[in-house]
């Protein structure tokens, strides 16, 4: 397993590139800036937070005050963690980012004023495809989304981009997922996780009544396991990674057409 912070911690990491992936590295498009929860539980790769994930370059700032239960909570995160995220943000900024993402979705609520402290794009969460689907898919299939806990995700982590009809399902009575993060287990069975994430998505595809459209993941530690889900779902998997990908290319796009 890679931690991302074992060569870094806790300043910015330059991640390499994929190994695996022949998509050319967006040097001229410069990093990705990832805000990352302080964690150390496992990341696979898929997830927001391992340097594997991305094809190009990526830059970690981990935020020592934003533990799993200073974020992850129906209630609003405290101003002193959302100072320190937003310093985080412009750090990632002035460090060359060209697009900032965060590693846990609940950060969705503060996606307006990341963005307005930074000069470059933020996608704090995966929900800010909320809009974006249900245009593409209008009433015809339900919209879902997987969060680590139900309970705790509210309409207001979604700010702007709440849809009230949204089908959403947590994996907060998961017997090994749930755990490790929320406790911030060392050591995570990734095989038993991936089967907890499934029998969330079943469980998804049966309250949709066969009409599920597509499936957003709230919580980034589920990308790993994103072909799973959508086999079980049976429907289209989108996550915070493909957004920020799309982003990215899209900036590489416009730069090259410009020079």
């Amino acid at each position: 397993m890679i931690d991302p912070f074992e060569r870094c911690a806790p300043e910015p990491c330059l991640a390499e590139t994929h190994p695996l992936s022949n998509a050319p590295v967006p040097e001229a498009m410069g990093p990705v800036g990832v805000i990352m929860l302080n964690t150390r539980f496992p990341r696979l790769p898929g997830d927001i937070g391992h340097p594997d994930t991305f094809e190009g370059r990526v830059l970690y700032r981990r935020v020592d005050r934003a533990r799993v239960g200073a974020v992850v909570r129906s209630e609003a995160v405290e101003e002193p963690l959302v100072r320190d995220l937003i310093d985080a943000a412009r750090a990632l900024e002035a460090e060359g980012a060209r697009v900032i993402a965060t590693s846990c979705g609940f950060l969705g609520a503060l996606q307006e004023r990341l963005r307005a402290a930074v000069s470059v794009p933020v996608l704090s969460s995966a929900l800010v495809l909320v809009p974006l689907l249900r245009a593409a898919y209008g009433p015809r299939g339900s919209l879902g989304v997987l969060t680590f806990d139900a309970r705790a995700l509210k309409p207001a982590h979604f700010g702007a981009m709440w849809d009230p009809d949204l089908l959403v399902e947590g994996l907060e009575s998961s017997r090994t997922f749930y755990p490790a993060i929320a406790e911030d287990q060392p050591t995570l069975d990734a095989a038993l996780a991936e089967g907890d994430a499934a029998m969330a998505a079943q469980r998804l595809r049966g309250r949709a009544g066969g009409r599920l459209g597509a499936v957003i993941l709230e919580c980034t530690n589920l990308g790993p396991y994103s072909r799973r889900i959508r086999m079980e779902a049976d429907a289209p998997v989108f996550d915070l990674a493909m957004a920020v990908r799309w982003m990215t290319t899209g900036l590489l796009s416009s730069r090259s057409a410009s020079g």
